[in-house]
């Protein structure tokens, strides 16, 4: 079909502009008139390529891959998220209640030998796979049976071992492999991402007078498994002269109170110099108390090399690991002679909520259209450790001459969080100071935290605005519309010239969406997009 704006629309267009400008300021304010939009039906894809990489099917750098569905629906491009996962979103596209068959493709040629179906339902369906079924987590359970050998435990001509855990229901593994001419034993599993077991290792299985459970009246051995391979080697009984127990305690009770760290969905980890910087030293909450805890046996050469050097993580990612720009911990670790044990103990981030600690201001930003005579508005959240009220927290503007703020001056008056644009302004910076204040405590002032506007005074904003959404295509649009972000968004929405939402879609967790757009009348619209924690963008979107 050949596409033509005639002259006339574009005059219409023209003189919707300023319209356009006013309703933009209710976008931001978050005014609007809500519609009663049909938001369900809307399935969201991931494929993890981790062993399409391993494999070399897969270049991150340079391939793509796509969801190739049946029954007419466009290919949808997968954007890349954490952990080589790929995402994508079709929204408003399939038929509530119809199954549809698709597979994962690689550029243009390389396809899945597995046949998909996904059937969609009212809401949002997340469909999760590996590339072609085939997933990267053999789980490898190695046991060192040289120090039971030699306490007359274990005969390795006459006798086997076995794993005993939640893995096999607790009915035991079949016998475990010994390693060449070692006294390590082996046995592979290959188990759920993200799955927790349970286990101990038994000594003759089925022989009821010489079997032998290790760890007799204490705790299991406890494990997650990852996204990867994996190797989890122990020595029997835990019992090896060469080794010590060290034992980290970490409490992340601020971070599950404060909704940063999900007790069913997150877990914590410890990465340090003993482990390679990013082991599957995980950390569990045994006794439901947000004290996260881990036992590990270290060689006693580390008495003698210095201190242990470690951080905590969330997820296993130095994305989200502690202290950042902050030196990582270190601890003594010492012969546990004289019943002195190594115990390591913090909360996380040293975030204690028994300490006195200043309040802070985080994500705090300028909202608004940067041209003169619009209001702007300053944007942040509060934070104080101890629990305490905001209470009387500082606004100052100033005005600058450099995108760096290095010349800032205080703009007379300018006390309170919004600020309307100024003559004196235009072809200057804006930049915002917060300082947060607490209702009470011995700390009731926090430092001050400054943001400058994303571009100088006279601009249209849009930069500004838009910086979260990174494509848009094809605008103009006329039946599909895809948008990809630079990070994952939970919520979306087409608003007319009049504010009204004329389509809205939330619960997405994707950096990939397409919409059909095909029913809406022709017109200029403004797309927002909203990540969880409340970050936004906004562009113009014209409708064909």
């Amino acid at each position: 079909m050949n596409f033509c704006i005639h002259s006339a629309s574009l005059r219409k267009v023209k003189n919707m502009i300023f319209l356009f400008f006013s309703m933009l300021i209710l976008l931001v304010t978050g005014n609007h008139v809500t519609a009663a939009t049909d938001t369900t039906w809307s399935v969201s894809f991931s494929v993890n390529m981790t062993k399409a990489v391993k494999d070399h099917l897969f270049l991150p750098d340079s391939d793509y891959v796509y969801v190739i569905m049946d029954q007419g629906i466009m290919p949808l491009k997968m954007v890349e998220g954490p952990g080589l996962t790929y995402s994508g979103t079709l929204y408003n596209e399939l038929d509530s209640g119809v199954t549809y068959h698709f597979k994962f493709k690689i550029n243009e040629a390389t396809w899945e030998t597995v046949n998909r179906t996904v059937t969609a339902q009212p809401g949002m369906v997340n469909y999760s796979a590996w590339w072609n079924d085939d997933p990267l987590n053999y789980t490898t359970f190695i046991v060192n049976m040289k120090y039971a050998v030699q306490y007359s435990l274990f005969n390795p001509t006459t006798d086997s071992v076995c794993i005993v855990g939640t893995m096999n229901n607790m009915q035991g593994s079949p016998k475990m492999e010994r390693v060449d001419t070692s006294l390590n034993y082996s046995y592979v599993y290959s188990l759920d991402p993200g799955a927790i077991h349970q286990y101990k290792y038994r000594i003759n299985q089925g022989d009821t007078a010489k079997k032998q459970l290790e760890l007799l009246y204490k705790p299991n051995r406890i494990v997650r498994i990852p996204d990867t391979l994996l190797e989890v080697a122990s020595d029997f009984n835990n019992y090896n002269p060469a080794k010590r127990l060290m034992t980290f305690n970490c409490n992340m009770g601020y971070y599950v109170n404060t909704h940063r760290f999900s007790i069913s969905d997150d877990y914590l980890d410890v990465a340090g110099n003993f482990n390679g910087n990013g082991a599957n030293d995980v950390l569990f909450d045994t006794d439901a108390d947000t004290i996260y805890t881990i036992e590990k046996f270290l060689d006693t050469a580390y008495i003698h090399q210095g201190p242990l050097s470690f951080k905590f993580r969330i997820n296993g990612s130095w994305n989200t690991a502690e202290l950042v720009n902050k030196p990582a911990r270190n601890y003594a670790f010492h012969d546990t002679i004289n019943h002195n044990p190594n115990i390591f103990g913090c909360y996380y981030n040293n975030f204690d909520p028994s300490v006195p600690t200043p309040p802070w201001v985080y994500d705090v930003s300028i909202q608004g259209l940067l041209i003169h005579k619009q209001i702007l508005s300053g944007s942040y959240s509060y934070e104080d450790l101890n629990g305490i009220p905001e209470d009387s927290t500082s606004f100052n503007w100033f005005r600058s001459v450099d995108s760096l703020g290095v010349s800032a001056v205080p703009i007379d008056s300018a006390w309170k969080i919004t600020y309307t644009v100024d003559t004196l302004d235009i072809g200057k910076w804006l930049v915002l100071e917060i300082q947060p204040r607490a209702a009470y405590g011995d700390s009731a002032v926090g430092k001050p935290v400054r943001v400058i506007s994303a571009t100088s005074i006279g601009g249209v904003g849009m930069d500004e605005l838009s910086s979260l959404i990174t494509r848009v295509y094809p605008n103009p649009v006329s039946d599909y519309l895809t948008i990809e972000t630079k990070k994952e968004i939970d919520r979306i929405a087409l608003i007319n010239l009049t504010g009204q939402k004329v389509m809205e879609a939330a619960g997405l967790h994707t950096q990939a969406i397409r919409l059909q757009v095909s029913q809406l009348p022709r017109g200029i619209y403004m797309l927002k997009a909203t990540t969880k924690s409340r970050e936004w963008g906004v562009v113009q979107v014209i409708k064909y």
